[in-house]
Order: C-alpha cells, then sequence, then structure tokens
C-alpha cells in the first residue's frame, strides 16, 4: 500500500470509530463512515473487503501491540505453567473489551456482518483466527509436550477460555464492576487447573 493509501486507511478507521461512538455499530453505516472521512464510500471497498472487516480493524488496530503478543503465545509453550501463560494472554485480551465486546454484540445481532466475518475470519484449520487459533495452537503444543489432558479438544477449550472472558466483562459492565487482572487470574487458574494432566 503507498503512503497516500495507509493515510486513508487510517482516516477510514479513525471515522469508524468517531461514527460508532456516535451512533454504535448497529447504526454505523458505510456512508456515514465516508462522509466523516472525507472520501467516497466507494473508497472504504479499495481499503477493505466488507463492512464487517472494517469494523474490526477498527476496533483492533489500536491493540495492535497486545494481539502481537497474543500471536507469540505458542512460543510459551513448556516454559513457565500452563496457568501463568493463559493468565498472561486473557489479562492482555481484556485491554481490548471496551472496543470488542460492543462489536461482538453487534456481529451476532447482524446476520450480514455475522456472515461477512465467518467468511473472512476463519483460518485455513477452520478455526476462527486471531486469539481463539493463537489460543488453539498453544494448547495443542502444551498437549503435546504432556501438560494439557489429551482427551481435551485445543480448540474447544480455546473458546470456553474466551467465553468465560466475554461472561466476565458482560457481567462487569452490568454491574459497574471492573474486569481486573485478580478476577480474571482467579477464573483463568481455576479453569487451568481442570485442564491440567496430573
Amino acid at each position: 500500500m503507498t503512503p497516500r493509501g495507509d493515510r486513508t486507511r487510517a482516516k477510514l478507521i479513525e471515522a469508524t470509530l468517531a461514527v460508532v461512538a456516535e451512533t454504535g455499530y448497529a447504526h454505523a453505516s458505510t456512508r456515514a463512515i465516508a462522509g466523516a472521512a472525507g472520501v467516497s464510500e466507494g473508497t472504504i471497498y479499495r481499503h477493505f473487503p466488507d463492512k464487517a472487516s472494517l469494523f474490526f480493524a477498527a476496533a483492533l488496530e489500536p491493540s495492535a501491540a497486545a494481539l502481537d503478543e497474543l500471536t507469540g503465545l505458542p512460543a510459551l509453550a513448556g516454559q513457565r505453567t500452563v496457568e501463568e501463560n493463559l493468565v498472561g494472554a486473557l489479562v492482555r485480551l481484556a485491554e481490548l473489551q471496551e472496543r470488542v465486546i460492543p462489536l461482538e454484540i453487534a456481529v451476532l445481532s447482524d446476520p450480514e456482518l455475522a456472515a461477512q466475518r465467518r467468511s473472512a475470519a476463519t483460518s485455513a484449520g477452520g478455526i476462527p483466527a486471531g486469539p481463539p487459533h493463537a489460543i488453539t495452537v498453544y494448547l495443542r503444543e502444551e498437549q503435546r509436550l504432556g501438560r494439557v489432558r489429551p482427551e481435551l479438544d485445543p480448540g474447544d477449550v480455546a473458546v470456553l477460555l474466551l467465553a468465560m472472558l466475554f461472561g466476565l466483562a458482560v457481567t462487569a459492565s452490568m454491574t459497574d464492576r471492573a474486569v481486573d487482572g485478580a478476577r480474571i487470574e482467579t477464573a483463568v487458574r481455576t479453569f487451568a487447573r481442570g485442564i491440567a494432566q496430573s
């Protein structure tokens, strides 16, 4: 991408965040986003294949460092304990909750966004890309090393971990109770003890 293309993409992400902050994901139209960015609506599709991709880029790119760190999770297999590695990963993921949870809720309630996400976000192995894939690969490696029970499906375990984090975040938003590192650590440690090879 050219420097001009990079600038346009950055403007689109900034505009998306501004429109979403004002109207929410459910009411953020590509027309409004293009208008806020000062470009034509067609310009969006030169940078993003669909609306879901634009939304996920806007939600996740400001947290690229946390996501990059999570991508490195499989390299930690065999180091420290499974508990410590999973606690570290989920605490970092919790930093994304403010931006990602409203988007996840919008995707669940919008069939078009859900279909776009399914087609764009699935890795070659049938595991959703991003955090689910990184955690699955990590758990598979730990299983190979004999540190995670062999009868467990690493993909299912990754989904359960992420669902637990999602549940903590949703409950926190309803009760004004923060999802701090200590709460995540307690939940993940309880979970990790159940998947550990005895």
